[in-house]
Parts: structure tokens; sequence; C-alpha cells
């Protein structure tokens, strides 16, 4: 089944990126690693760490695999 596209500003997309990649830089994984361990497509981590897309499905899965927890803030 085919996740729904929401759509996101480009900044955003970029601030979440850039946020998977820290979190898998600090822990000194390799995409191949991360995509293994979470069963996702190399090719899905490395376009959501470039900003390209987000998908929530994909994000979530990242999130629990990196102990980490989502927060969205208004600002």
């Amino acid at each position: 089944m085919k996740e729904k596209n929401y759509s996101l500003d480009k900044q955003t997309k970029r601030d979440i990126g850039a946020a998977l990649w820290q979190i898998r830089y600090e822990k000194h994984l390799y995409i191949k690693n991360v995509a293994a361990k979470t069963e996702l497509p190399a090719r899905i981590i490395e376009g959501m760490e470039l900003g390209k897309f987000i998908q929530y499905g994909a994000l979530r899965r990242l999130a629990e695999f990196y102990e980490k927890r989502i927060k969205i803030t208004f600002e």
C-alpha cells in the first residue's frame, strides 16, 4: 500500500533530513546498516536525509530504531 505524500515545505524537509543524518552520523552507522536493521530501502533513507521527501511511516520506523521521539513544535 502506497503512503500518502502530505506536502511539507522544502525547508521543513531539509530540517528533518539534516536531523536524521546527524543522528546516524553520531551513532557511526552506514545507510546500508540502517536499511538492513529497519527493513527500509537505502534509497528511502538517503532521500529523506537529503530532504527530497519525507515518508511518515519510514520516519516513525527510523525514530524507533534510533530510540528517538518525534517532536513537532510551532513557532
